[in-house]
Parts: structure tokens; sequence; C-alpha cells
């Protein structure tokens, strides 16, 4: 039976001949590596911040709160663009 740290080390060895990086030096698999991890931070960074307030926006266009007729400021009305 495997324990945690043999598991890790299996994932691990998948993820870099998915990603061929195992043919990289130490370096360059540290800054490839680090890429990722910036990448990945960035993902759940923004998925925290601002898919709250989408999904919020979402919901209410698509089930508005009950007594609610305020359909005109959900709707997208385009505006015409005056020239000078």
């Amino acid at each position: 039976m495997w324990n945690l740290k043999d598991s890790a080390a299996h994932l691990y060895r998948q993820y870099e001949l998915v990603t061929c990086i195992n043919m990289f030096e130490p370096w360059e698999k540290k800054l490839i590596n680090g890429i990722f991890l910036l990448m990945f931070v960035l993902l759940v960074f923004s998925s925290c911040v601002y898919l709250p307030s989408y999904m919020d926006t979402l919901i209410e266009i698509i089930r508005p709160a009950a007594g609610s007729s305020k359909v005109d400021d959900l709707t997208y009305v385009p505006q015409r663009i005056s020239s000078m």
C-alpha cells in the first residue's frame, strides 16, 4: 500500500512525463514549475475575487428576484457613439 509521500512522488513523475519537463536542467524545471505555479495561483485568485460577482449577476439575470421588474437594468442596449 502506498503512503502519501509515494503517491505525491508518483503524481509528480506523471506531471513531468506529461509536460515533458523531465528532460530539462534542474534550474529550467524550477523556472517552468514556478511559471505554472504562478498561473495556477492567479487562476485561483481571480476565481475567488471575480467569480462570485459574475455568478450573482448571472443568477439575477436568469432568475430575477420576486416582485422585481427591473428587466431594463439587466438588458444590454447598444449606445450610439456621437461623432464630434
